[in-house]
């Protein structure tokens, strides 16, 4: 950028400036003594360009109007890389300012007006922003000092204001991503306080559905063994009669069986000594005392002898057939009432029912609703205790007569009646223990279900806590390569940095000093060929350290534009030769005429210049206290 002309009114002492058709190349010189108003013009340059002063922030852009005037302007003139501009800007005591921006040859028609559209077209033609000018362009009117190392200015002239840029985004993300971490470990700590007030134990619950499913297999077996004992009971008791009467007749008919069979021996051989050997003696005897016993015996009668054995042995097979049809009935009647002592073996090996009073403790405490279920529970267990189990001896006795079939049915029915409520009573105790543990059992699931969830959402919550982790690694991995990217390119920033220093310090101190060591937070040290070792500043003398630090702000302007700048660039040098001697600001003078073709236009501001210097200015501007305007 080259300053072709600059026009103000009422800027800081000038109630006119206006400086035209200014020299492109070569030194400009503002001399006069002080308060004259040489400050003045490079102010007016640096609020005609960014809207505020070195001196003067943006809170204070009151103070640029020149006091008792109401309102200030400015015109700036200049050119890049061949292409003229028009900047134009107003600023006025209520606050009010507005700024505009052209092309020299269509003025009607800008190419960015308001303050934040101009200063971002400014950045784009320039390349470079206020904070990078006066650390490089314009030296304000103060001591000379080593730029700070940690400036945007500086950052953006070594190139590494980007990548500090993005590391910062890095380091964002990164306390971004630790508080989330932060939050989802307070969430897991939560959950797994949750899981331990939960009180989970792995495996409790198929203990409980174990015991659960035990104790309905046993209440199902004791229904089972009481119904069978109803059942056989009733069926015993239905028998007995029918047994009796079973066994009765059977021996009824045993008996008749028998008797037909003597008679029907005794007919038969009666008959048969009578027929078949009547010569034998004894059938002589037989013979005389039938006739004896029966007066009216006839010969005749001996056939019916023999019919009468006949009809005695039908008789007594009839006996026979009938007898074995009741020892028949009574063994089925028998076999079917001895299932009566199976069932009766059955229903003794039903156990007691034991409560677990711990249970109904804990069931108790629980809720309210299960404590009144306890309390039924308790008057429940009172009765099942009160009822007594008939006696062993009784049971063993009554065993063994249903075996045999013998017990009569007022012993079952004095065994069976107190056995059946005693079992019936342990019956419902246990479906009321069975009940309870089926709410435990329920309850238990609850809590698995409520471990699985929680779990569950542990598990994505670490996940994404892993997740968060990796992230963060990989942008810690970035951010350290960013710096180690930094600090390189600082290093190379420093290094050129210092080749160009060496190109301009030994013409400003006259030879003296050639070499500079500057350190990655750009701290100075010169090389002295007396000591033959590199000094801090401070072991030199003012001046020197003004004249290194003078080459020093050069060469980062060099840097800035050999960086960022297109074409031929201006500097503002106000007052860079105070506590110069005259010979110093020779050599400076000198030095700077032929420093950079593209730092072409400088400006120089002194109180007077040293006579016998034997470089010719491309322009001399004199201000003196009594001029409130200025024209060149």
């Amino acid at each position: 950028m080259i300053i072709n002309a600059v026009k103000a009114k009422n800027v800081l002492k000038y109630a006119a400036l206006d400086l035209e058709n200014l020299p492109e190349k070569g030194i400009i010189a503002i001399s006069g003594e002080n308060e004259s108003g040489k400050s003045t013009i490079g102010e007016t340059v640096c609020f005609a360009l960014f809207g505020r002063t070195f001196s003067l922030g943006p809170d204070d852009l009151d103070k640029i109007l020149r006091w008792g005037e109401h309102h200030c302007s400015v015109t700036l003139d200049f050119s890049v890389d061949g292409e003229t501009y028009q900047l134009s800007r107003f600023l006025d005591r209520d606050g009010s300012h507005s700024a505009c921006l052209s092309k020299a040859d269509d003025v009607e028609n800008p190419i960015a007006r308001g303050v934040r559209a101009v200063s971002d077209r400014l950045f784009e033609i320039l390349g470079y922003e206020f904070d990078e000018f006066v650390e490089s362009f314009y030296l304000a009117q103060r001591e000379i000092t080593t730029p700070h190392p940690h400036s945007v200015a500086v950052k953006a002239m070594a190139g590494i204001a980007p990548l500090e840029h993005v590391a910062a985004g890095f380091e964002d993300e990164v306390a971004r991503l630790d508080e989330m971490s932060e939050e989802l470990t307070a969430e897991v700590e939560a959950l797994r306080q949750e899981l331990d007030e939960l009180d989970f134990q792995e495996g409790h619950l198929v203990q409980l559905e174990d015991t659960k499913n035990a104790m309905e297999a046993e209440i199902n077996a004791n229904k089972s063994a009481v119904d069978n004992l109803e059942t056989a009971a009733d069926i015993y008791m239905q028998n007995q009669p029918l047994t009796k009467q079973a066994r009765s007749k059977r021996g009824s008919m045993r008996f008749w069986r028998f008797v037909s069979f003597m008679l029907a021996l005794v007919s038969g051989g009666v008959w048969f000594l009578l027929a078949q050997q009547p010569e034998m003696a004894q059938s002589q005897q037989l013979l005389q005392m039938l006739q004896q016993k029966v007066p009216s015996w006839q010969d005749a009668w001996i056939p019916y002898f023999g019919f009468a054995a006949i009809g005695f042995a039908v008789l007594m097979l009839l006996f026979w057939i009938r007898s074995a049809t009741h020892t028949s009935r009574a063994a089925v009647l028998e076999d079917e009432s001895r299932v009566f002592g199976d069932a009766l073996e059955k229903a003794r090996a039903v156990t007691p029912f034991v409560p677990d009073r711990d249970d109904q403790e804990q069931a108790s405490d629980d809720s309210g609703e299960e404590e009144a279920t306890s309390g039924e529970g308790e008057m429940r267990l009172s009765a099942v205790e009160e009822l007594v189990r008939p006696e062993g001896s009784l049971f063993a006795s009554l065993l063994s007569k249903a075996e045999d079939v013998v017990a009569d049915i007022s012993e079952v029915r004095t065994y069976v009646e107190p056995e059946m409520r005693w079992l019936r009573a342990q019956i419902d105790g246990k479906e009321k223990q069975f009940w309870t543990q089926s709410q435990e059992v329920d309850r238990e699931l609850e809590r698995v279900r409520q471990v699985a969830r929680l779990t569950e959402v542990m598990d994505g919550l670490q996940g994404k806590m892993a997740e968060i982790q990796a992230d963060k690694d990989k942008r810690v991995r970035a951010a350290e390569l960013l710096e180690g990217a930094s600090g390189f390119v600082s290093s190379n920033f420093n290094r050129d940095i210092r080749d160009l220093v060496a190109r301009t310090l030994p013409v400003f101190t006259q030879g003296r000093y050639e070499h500079l060591r500057i350190d990655p937070d750009l701290t100075v040290r010169v090389f002295s060929s007396d000591k033959r070792d590199f000094m801090d500043l401070d072991e030199v003398s003012s001046g020197t350290q003004r004249q290194i630090m003078l080459a020093l702000r050069l060469a980062l302007s060099e840097k800035l534009l050999n960086r960022r700048v297109q074409g031929e660039q201006f500097a503002f040098l106000d007052e860079p030769f105070a506590f110069f001697d005259e010979d110093r600001t020779r050599y400076a003078l000198k030095a700077l005429t032929g420093m950079s073709d593209k730092l072409s236009q400088i400006w120089i501001v002194a109180q007077v210049y040293p006579q016998g210097t034997d470089v010719e200015f491309a322009a001399n501007l004199k201000c003196s206290r009594d001029l409130e305007a200025l024209t060149a």
